[in-house]
């Protein structure tokens, strides 16, 4: 007789009966009674238990993520690491490129090498494999605001909230034609910013004309979005690049038809990065805390294998606001480099 076996009889998680015999005051009382009592009518001791639960654990994790190229997902990595190897977990990576089919494949081999959880940031699965990681009842925590199945753990930053305040700032500076690019490969991210500067702009007096264009999100894509705006004469007088990348690349297009930024084009980023503070001008941003992001959903995951969360089987959500970085490319003369929340 083992913990798995145990759970499957009492019909509960494995994490629900570590949970009975670690942490019982976490767990509802009708739960605790019908556990305890399948482990006395089987004769399970905790002793035991303890020694089947390390048994169980290969003390791996792995982290599926879209890439590596953006420093919001490095952080997200270096974050995940700090965390699993201070708790003596190993961490298998999954590069999706934002392809449900590839994730599916990584789901399947994470699966197969019994990983002890998974964490997914961005995911875009559905199907069979999210179906099957809930009826293994594999722990996971998911990094994005979607929930791919209605048991996940969600952790993520509050875009939404942080392209409100952007585009709020952008019309104290007296900007009255915006426009956003969007990451066109990140549906999910996109809508929460676009959301974001829909309530600015229902909560502003003034009439602002706003409007929208995906692009790559990349220098090449920011630098072949602001070309495709200045040939067809449509320059607006503020712009919100999807990332620093998207805006370097605006950057380098509106020097090279020689648009002056802040005086002719406003811009702002919906990432910040190290890079951003030492442009010319110095890039308005929102900082996304985003090693902090991976650190808190690592936590959450190691909880859940361990049991130590409370109820488990609830989805646990955690929500971490950004902040915006007021630098020089809006036009903004007053408190450079003061925080604004």
């Amino acid at each position: 007789m083992n913990i798995k076996r145990i759970a499957e009889l009492a019909g509960v998680s494995v994490a629900t009966v570590s949970r009975v015999v670690n942490h019982p005051e976490r767990v509802r009382d009708e739960t605790r009674e019908h556990v305890l009592s399948v482990m006395q009518q089987y004769n399970f001791t905790p002793n035991w238990f303890a020694r089947s639960l390390n048994l169980e654990s290969s003390n791996t994790i792995a982290l599926l993520i879209p890439g590596i190229e953006t420093d919001f997902f490095q952080q997200i990595i270096s974050g995940v690491e700090t965390v699993a190897g201070n708790k003596e977990y190993a961490v298998l990576f999954g590069q999706t490129n934002n392809y449900p089919t590839r994730e599916a494949e990584f789901v399947d081999m994470m699966i197969n090498r019994k990983v002890d959880g998974i964490i997914q940031v961005n995911s875009r699965l559905n199907g069979e494999e999210t179906l099957l990681m809930q009826n293994l009842e594999l722990p996971r925590v998911h990094i994005g605001k979607n929930r791919v199945c209605t048991s996940d753990t969600l952790c993520y930053v509050d875009i939404e909230e942080g392209a409100r305040r952007m585009t709020r700032h952008l019309i104290e500076l007296g900007h009255k034609i915006i426009m956003a690019l969007f990451d066109e490969a990140n549906s999910n991210t996109s809508e929460q910013a676009f959301a974001g500067i829909n309530r600015a702009l229902r909560d502003t007096g003034h009439t602002i004309i706003f409007s929208s264009a995906q692009a790559e999100n990349s220098v090449r894509g920011g630098y072949l979005a602001v070309q495709r705006l200045i040939q067809s004469k449509s320059m607006p007088e503020a712009l919100i690049a999807a990332s620093d990348l998207q805006a370097i690349g605006a950057m380098k297009a509106a020097r090279d038809a020689h648009i002056n930024i802040p005086d002719d084009l406003a811009l702002a980023s919906l990432t910040d990065s190290a890079v951003c503070s030492v442009l010319s001008p110095a890039l308005t941003a929102l900082e996304l805390p985003s090693k902090r992001l991976g650190m808190a959903a690592a936590r959450m995951l190691i909880d859940q294998i361990e049991g130590t969360l409370p109820y488990v089987d609830m989805p646990h959500d955690l929500i971490l606001q950004p902040k915006l970085k007021i630098r020089e490319s809006c036009g903004n003369t007053q408190d450079i480099y003061e925080w604004f929340d």
